[in-house]
């Protein structure tokens, strides 16, 4: 099994993804600013920044993947967006580079936020983010793409929709990534050629409007699907009969980010 380092496991997603990575046999090194809630006995906690250049050395040496997910994880000022977001990016893949290691960057929608649902499909739509937040993930993804051209680095850039346990907005009836499939992505990003694979991170929903053909083609293959929990999803949201949950339509895939105001924090 592979060892592989966690950045911002204290997050949701990292909470989720570090049982289910567990269980499966790997090795697991967990890195954040507290110790992650999820963490166990037999996994490897650093208290540190991942920003901290010394500390990702570190903590990357001896590592097979890293999955990274440090960030803010919505809008914030630019200057903290930069600090953080884009800082740790840079530092990740560097400390990555040094390892040997293949690295999973945790892209987001946000990076093509603008793009129409009912034009996300065949094929990965070019960037258009919706919020300072988007365009620190199409700067990881530039990033990816610099240091797998000049250093053939093994990279996978994640468009990560709405993660969660089930389905909880009308939205996430296509836009819904469970955590299983998260971990499958995880699993697939230890095998992945040299290059930088920008895929979506997004279960099998049949009412999904991106594509999965470029996560399959790294051996992505997700299983869940957000239209197992649709009734379960139209009780919370009051209504009466699934039927009643509208479509996405020509909405952006970005929600309401693409609103919401510009360097404040949110939504």
């Amino acid at each position: 099994m592979a060892s592989i380092l966690i950045t911002g496991a204290a997050g949701s997603i990292g909470s989720a993804l570090t049982p289910l990575l567990r269980t499966a046999g790997h090795r697991l090194r967990l890195l954040d600013l507290v110790r992650p809630p999820a963490a166990a006995d037999e996994d490897d906690v650093l208290l540190a920044s991942a920003t901290d250049d010394g500390a990702m050395r570190d903590a990357t040496r001896g590592a097979d993947l890293v999955v990274h997910l440090a960030s803010f994880p919505s809008e914030r000022s630019w200057r903290d967006i930069v600090d953080v977001n884009v800082e740790s990016t840079r530092v990740a893949l560097d400390a990555a580079r040094e390892a040997g290691a293949a690295i999973l960057l945790a892209s987001s929608v946000h990076a093509a936020g603008f793009v129409p649902s009912d034009e996300a499909g065949d094929g990965m739509p070019r960037a258009r983010p919706d919020s300072y937040y988007g365009v620190s993930k199409v700067l990881a993804e530039a990033l990816g793409d610099l240091y797998a051209d000049r250093f053939g680095m093994r990279i996978v850039s994640a468009r990560i929709m709405t993660f969660g346990d089930r389905p909880h907005t009308a939205r996430a009836r296509s836009t819904w990534l469970s955590p299983g499939d998260f971990a499958r992505l995880v699993e697939a990003s230890l095998t992945v050629p040299p290059g930088n694979h920008v895929v979506w991170g997004v279960s099998a929903n049949a009412r999904r409007t991106v594509d999965l053909a470029p996560g399959r083609a790294i051996g992505f293959d997700p299983q869940d699907d957000a239209e197992d929990h649709v009734d379960a999803l139209a009780a919370e949201l009051g209504l009466g009969s699934p039927d009643e949950i509208r479509p996405v339509g020509s909405d952006p895939i970005g929600g309401v980010f693409t609103t919401h105001p510009l360097g404040t924090p949110g939504p």
